[in-house]
């Protein structure tokens, strides 16, 4: 007698399969909202550090302003409250710049200058290696620049009206300073300011603002202070000229920005600025 089979039943099957489509259903949405989650995080990081170097080059700026003004006023000090942004880092480089003056082809005067810096990680933000801007600066002849093409070391009274005279703040991209990676940094330093003399007879000017640090207790507070101001005179017998030269180094990967100028006159003047830098 033949018999027909049982039809299987297989609800259960369907059952597990649906159980194991939503859990999968599941992990990848979980997956994909991790990913846009760590992809949100890190573009917010890079916005905000980007906000915190625009925040501090302001904060710079400013800075610089007030040595405009207290420059030529022995004993000064100004103290700011440092800007914290949880994602950069303040420290000072010593001999970033030097400034030599030449008469007759003889060394005269020799400075040499740090710089402070203002730096971001390259976990939180960069920049390509190359990058650079003038955030305060001028050219030769005083006029606002925004290219490390157009700017100049050192600034030159005669024909217009200065803009961002003593101090520059520039900003550059993925590189090595001091030892320090950064992503992108800030650094302010000091620029020579001269004044030609009116022909041979006449009387020239050279001003060299030197930026020292006096004090890493901290990073709470910036101290600047006016240290100390010394002046002499050289006299350039038959017309001679003085020639002045300012070099900087910014990093591993920026070429060194050297600036010169010739000052012609039968007596040059020259005026150097100490000028403190503290952390407290």
């Amino acid at each position: 007698m033949k018999t027909t089979p049982k039809p299987i039943h297989t609800h259960w099957r369907h059952g597990q399969s649906d159980v194991l489509s939503t859990v999968i259903l599941i992990a990848v949405i979980m997956v994909v909202s991790a990913i846009f989650i760590v992809f949100s995080m890190v573009q917010f990081g890079n916005e905000v550090s980007q906000s915190s170097i625009e925040y501090i080059a302001s904060f710079l700026i400013n800075v610089a302003d007030d040595i405009d003004t207290f420059m030529f006023v022995p004993g000064a000090i100004l103290t700011y409250q440092l800007p914290n942004t949880n994602y950069g880092t303040y420290n000072f480089v010593n001999s970033l710049c030097n400034v030599s003056i030449n008469a007759a082809s003889n060394k005269v005067i020799n400075e040499v200058s740090g710089g402070l810096v203002y730096g971001v990680p390259p976990t939180y933000f960069s920049l390509p290696p190359g990058f650079s801007t003038v955030w305060r600066g001028s050219t030769f002849n005083g006029i606002p620049a925004s290219s490390l093409n157009d700017f100049s070391l050192i600034v030159s009274y005669q024909t217009h009206v200065l803009m961002g005279t003593s101090m520059a703040v520039l900003q550059f991209g993925y590189d090595s300073l001091n030892g320090a990676g950064y992503g992108t940094y800030l650094v302010m330093v000091p620029r020579v300011m001269v004044i030609n003399g009116t022909g041979p007879s006449g009387i020239g000017y050279v001003y060299i603002p030197v930026l020292n640090l006096v004090s890493n207790q901290g990073r709470g507070k910036l101290i600047i202070s006016i240290q100390n101001i010394s002046s002499q005179s050289i006299v350039l017998k038959n017309g001679g000229a003085l020639e002045i030269s300012e070099v900087c180094y910014f990093g591993n990967g920026v070429k060194p920005i050297s600036s010169s100028a010739v000052v012609v006159g039968n007596t040059v003047y020259v005026t150097i600025v100490q000028i403190g830098v503290g952390f407290g």
